[in-house]
């Protein structure tokens, strides 16, 4: 029972200042009740009230110490209220300081807020001058590069047009000189069959038999059936010969003086009329040499007829 009143009185001990002035009043209720529970016990437990009421001056004592015990503690508990109010005046005094002081920060975060946001607008703003001017600069070429681009694009263009024009009218050209062409290639290779069948019948008419000779200075020597040729001199220098040619069966003579090397002597034979030639290729101071052409299938014999070449 003591043992409950000492853990009441300590819960009181530990409240509010104000309330300590209620403990005797709190003490001398547990003790009631501490009555009112023996008397609980009913009859057989009053039966022993005569041994408990002569137990009575040790329970006085035993409250005498507590109120005393009370009585220290309502000391200690006063001046712990003292310290707390100090404690609270401390505090309060601190509260003071320390909101001054943030008031202090703050106006100092402020200021420098402000400062930072006024720096920072002014290198926004510079920066977004310089960037605009830039822009302005890149604009202003763009306009001039689309400006120019635009103009060589129209100059491609009518380069291009006058170009499909002039390609236009050079495949036309090409067409008409295409059949021009071939038309003309149709008319020459009617042309070249007949110039072919005119040479076919030339080259019949002209088919020739060469024989090739040398005849030393100062000998006749008979070049073919009908035909001698005898060298009297030779002009190295000048590559000329002279001598004379006989023909059979006329027994004619046509004689040669000063007669050049690579310069033919023609002459046309009998009955036939066909062309006859002798060539000297070369002279030297002993002889000479060239060749005699005379128509295929034909005879030596040969007329009085005789032409020249200078």
């Amino acid at each position: 029972m003591f043992d409950t009143r000492s853990n009441n009185i300590s819960e009181k001990i530990n409240k509010e200042p104000g309330e300590l002035s209620h403990a005797h009043w709190i003490a001398i209720g547990l003790l009631a009740a501490a009555i009112g529970g023996l008397c609980s016990y009913g009859y057989p437990t009053l039966r022993k009230v005569p041994g408990l009421l002569a137990q009575l001056p040790g329970f006085q004592k035993s409250l005498e110490r507590v109120n005393t015990h009370l009585a220290e503690m309502e000391g200690v508990i006063k001046d712990w209220g003292r310290s707390q109010q100090e404690l609270q005046e401390h505090v309060a005094k601190l509260d003071k300081q320390t909101a001054a002081r943030f008031q202090a920060s703050r106006k100092q975060v402020q200021g420098l807020k402000v400062e930072i946001q006024s720096r920072v607008h002014d290198e926004v703003a510079a920066e977004t001058q310089e960037m605009e001017t830039q822009l302005s600069q890149v604009q202003a070429k763009s306009a001039e590069g689309h400006a120019k681009l635009e103009a060589e694009v129209s100059t491609l263009r009518e380069e291009t047009a006058r170009q499909a024009d002039a390609l236009r009218n050079a495949r036309s050209e090409f067409e008409r000189e295409n059949t021009n062409r071939n038309q003309q290639l149709a008319s020459l290779d009617e042309q070249m069959g007949r110039d072919r069948r005119d040479a076919e019948d030339l080259a019949k008419k002209l088919a020739v038999k060469r024989i090739d000779f040398e005849v030393n200075r100062g000998h006749n020597e008979e070049l073919a059936e009908g035909v001698s040729l005898d060298i009297t001199g030779t002009d190295v220098s000048h590559r000329r010969v002279n001598g004379w040619m006989w023909l059979m069966p006329d027994r004619r003579t046509i004689w040669l003086r000063g007669q050049a090397a690579q310069q033919p002597v023609i002459f046309y034979g009998y009955p036939d009329g066909k062309r006859r030639e002798l060539v000297i290729t070369n002279v030297t101071k002993n002889s000479v040499t060239g060749y005699l052409l005379l128509p295929a299938g034909t005879g030596s014999y040969m007329t009085a007829a005789l032409s020249r070449g200078e």
